[in-house]
């Protein structure tokens, strides 16, 4: 039959040349074909295999499917297949080989033995397909599907889900461990809803109840509620429940998922603030000193009732008039030099005293401190407490007498249980001028330290000595006449000792420091209640901090050309700081830092979800604002109110060490050039991550570009480094941080981390940290 004779209204041929022309036509088209002797060496391959190989057609014909070989597979599977297919069966299976380039790809493969008339094989027919990229997609969400376990496992916060069937009946609850704890019951209790209920308040349980009819009606997709819960014994948990359902294209609920957090102590807290405000209200009634607001033009705002108690003014009557009014002519100029001072530094704790006008035209000594604060007009103005003193300078005046009562005032002190110790500021011994007899409670006689056998110094412990040492100077060199230390006091007879000192710094004429007086008191059963309590406090703490630390990359990939290490210095609380190094492809790695505001559970929990997001949407996308606007899209319709992301993100070229990087409301890069010269700083801005919807942060969105050379240094890095503060406020900043990196540039970067730490502390002595830090150094070699 001719080709314009043949028709498809009836049955075709298997032997029709046109039919095996266009069968044969299809399989090449679709698979990758190769046909083998019985040898299994290679007589013909179709176009599909070459370029899935890399391999020539010359090159493959003659040789066996060896020169494939991944050496992925065991001996034994090729065995088995081999057995198959020489035995005059079908083989079919999947098998991962190598191309020309060595990189690998998995085949979808049907061996088929061509057999005689003896039914013996004369060769095999091998039909395949690629399948490399499901393979890698499977190992992908294998992976993904085994960071959400142990983010739900271990998760710092309770969480719960379900499905609901068609009928609406909601299925098996799934619960982690910190959702157990928080409502009292057991994982097996937890999965069945009667018992939640039961540990729930009945008031609770019943806004619950209404909230959770209104998702089903379709009004709502989520809610979030403030509950009780009855744990055993009748102690109350308060929690935080977020409910969010997911539906079906029909509209109807199909998953039901739940997030608690803890906020027992948030409550309490709330209920103490509320308690210190009536007692604050309470006070400003009731108190005897007078309290007094001024304007930064020194006129009277605000005035207790005080004042009209102790000096006879109405409040009314005051209101609105100068303050200099009311003070003496003779200590008038005394008191502006006073109140401009305090407006400037903030105030620093010392007082003045002066007299003020009474009604009847007394003159009243006062007693005064003041503090500056911003008020709503957002100007400095002044708060003073006035305390009346006329019975202190009548005191002073019969000092005489109370000398004589000096004696007895000394027993009391040698029978009080703390010890008084007066030492002269003098280089770093500290030598002791006077100290009580209660000393002996260490086992030292007071003979011993007057008599300079032994100095202050040689009773504080060895371990603490350099410590108290800094601090001293440090409260000296900031003028604080008065100041509290805790430390350990070495014992005669070995022991150790927790004391609390008290010390109140003696200045000469010229406000030098003379002497420090200090009144030390044991408090080593208090610190080890306090630590017992800590550690308690801290143990869950602890384990939710480890989780997140081990998102962090505790090993960098290799890469030849360039030099990584990273300072990273989590604080006692739970945070948002993070950074990450990701390969994009073969010739393109990730660098990211970034930080989440706010602390807790909430900041943890969105650190991890955009780590997650982040390294899903940078495989392969070499725009780093491209894949900043996938990860927005992503987080930003979940990002909790007051929440939101900055980051940093770049992209470097390993081969021509080309940089491309965004900045989304992060702290800019610091770019040290090996050449010197003024320090780049990358990045334009950009909004933070989830702050405003895709248009708005996209539009703000800017990429950069630009080339790196060997001995660059690149430094990203969190506010935790350039806004760590001092005793006094002020802040480390950028301008130290490049200072630190420069002085340092040429060392290896683990020196230079060591050297900023080292920095950071000296700078940052008597100021607690609250804060996490991270500091990510790159240098192309």
């Amino acid at each position: 039959m001719s080709v314009n004779e043949m028709s498809f209204d009836a049955p075709l041929s298997a032997h029709e040349p046109m039919l095996l022309a266009w069968l044969r036509q299809a399989v090449d088209a679709h698979a990758i074909v190769a046909l083998t002797d019985p040898a299994g060496v290679i007589r013909h391959v179709n176009d599909r295999l070459c370029e899935i190989s890399g391999y020539k057609r010359e090159e493959l014909i003659g040789q066996t499917h060896r020169m494939l070989n991944s050496g992925y597979h065991d001996r034994e599977f090729f065995e088995k297949m081999w057995a198959t297919i020489t035995g005059g069966d079908i083989w079919q299976g999947t098998i991962c080989n190598r191309a020309k380039d060595g990189s690998l790809y998995w085949v979808e493969s049907t061996i088929m033995p061509l057999l005689g008339m003896a039914g013996r094989p004369l060769g095999y027919l091998a039909l395949r397909t690629d399948v490399t990229q499901l393979i890698d997609t499977e190992r992908e969400l294998a992976l993904k599907t085994k960071e959400m376990e142990l983010l739900f496992d271990h998760s710092p916060i309770g969480l719960s889900w379900r499905e609901v069937d068609a009928e609406g009946r909601p299925g098996f609850n799934h619960v982690n461990q910190r959702f157990c704890e928080l409502i009292g019951l057991s994982s097996e209790e937890a999965t069945d809803l009667t018992n939640v209920q039961r540990v729930t308040h009945p008031d609770d349980w019943e806004k619950q109840q209404t909230l959770t009819r209104e998702l089903y009606q379709g009004k709502h997709d989520t809610f979030t509620l403030e509950k009780r819960y009855i744990h055993p014994g009748g102690r109350f948990v308060w929690g935080v429940l977020t409910v969010v359902v997911i539906r079906g294209k029909d509209g109807r609920v199909t998953h039901h998922f739940a997030m608690l957090e803890d906020i027992t102590a948030r409550h309490e807290a709330e209920e103490e603030m509320r308690r210190a405000e009536s007692r604050w209200r309470t006070y400003i009634q009731t108190a005897s000193e007078i309290l007094y607001a001024l304007t930064p033009e020194g006129r009277i705002k605000f005035v207790s009732q005080a004042w009209t108690t102790k000096l006879g003014h109405s409040v009314d009557e005051v209101i609105g008039m100068s303050f200099r009014d009311f003070v003496h002519p003779e200590d008038v100029e005394r008191w502006d030099v006073f109140f401009r001072g305090t407006l400037a530094s903030g105030g620093d704790g010392q007082g003045i005293e002066y007299r003020v006008r009474h009604l009847d035209g007394r003159w009243i000594w006062h007693a005064s401190t003041g503090s500056a604060y911003t008020d709503r007009d957002k100007r400095r103005a002044y708060f003073g407490v006035g305390r009346d003193i006329t019975i202190r300078r009548k005191a002073q005046q019969e000092l005489s007498a109370a000398l004589a009562r000096l004696e007895e005032m000394a027993r009391i002190i040698d029978r009080s249980p703390s010890v008084v110790v007066l030492w002269r500021a003098e280089g770093g011994s500290w030598p002791v001028e006077f100290v009580s007899a209660s000393v002996r409670q260490f086992g030292y006689n007071p003979e011993d330290l007057t008599g300079r056998k032994l100095s202050f110094r040689d009773m504080t412990h060895p371990d603490d000595r350099e410590r108290v040492g800094a601090e001293v100077e440090a409260h000296a060199a900031a003028g604080h006449q008065e100041y509290n230390q805790e430390y350990r006091i070495q014992c005669a007879d070995g022991t150790v000792r927790w004391v609390d000192d008290h010390t109140i710094v003696r200045l000469d004429d010229a406000g030098r420091v003379t002497h420090h007086e200090g009144l030390i008191t044991d408090i080593t059963e208090r610190k080890a209640a306090a630590d017992r309590a800590r550690i308690a406090q801290e143990r869950e703490l602890e384990l939710a901090k480890d989780v997140q630390q081990h998102l962090l990359p505790s090993r960098f990939p290799d890469m030849a050309r360039i030099e990584l290490e990273v300072l990273s210095q989590p604080s006692l609380q739970l945070g948002g700081d993070y950074y990450d190094v990701m390969r994009v492809d073969h010739r393109h790695y990730g660098f990211v830092i970034a930080d989440v505001s706010g602390k807790g559970a909430p900041a943890a929990l969105m650190m991890a979800a955009c780590r997650a997001s982040l390294r899903l949407c940078a495989i392969g996308e070499l725009s780093p604002a491209a894949v900043l606007h996938r990860v927005n899209r992503v987080l930003q319709p979940d990002m909790p109110p007051g929440m939101y992301i900055t980051l940093f993100y770049c992209i470097l070229n390993t081969d021509t060490l080309a940089l491309r990087f965004c900045r989304a409301g992060h702290e800019a890069g610091l770019l040290l050039r090996a050449g010197g010269g003024s320090p780049e700083l990358l990045g334009d801005g950009g909004m933070a991550l989830g702050m405003a919807p895709p248009d708005l942060f996209e539009a703000t969105l800017d990429e950069g570009r630009i080339v790196l050379g060997a001995g660059d240094l690149l430094a990203l890095y969190t506010d935790g480094i350039n806004e760590a503060c001092n005793a006094s406020g002020d802040e480390f900043g950028r301008d130290r941080l490049e200072d630190s990196l420069r002085r340092h540039q040429k060392d290896s970067l683990a020196e230079i981390l060591r050297r900023v730490d080292r920095y950071l502390r000296q700078f940052c002595t008597l100021a607690p940290r609250h804060d996490d830090r991270a500091l990510l150094l790159i240098r192309p070699r």
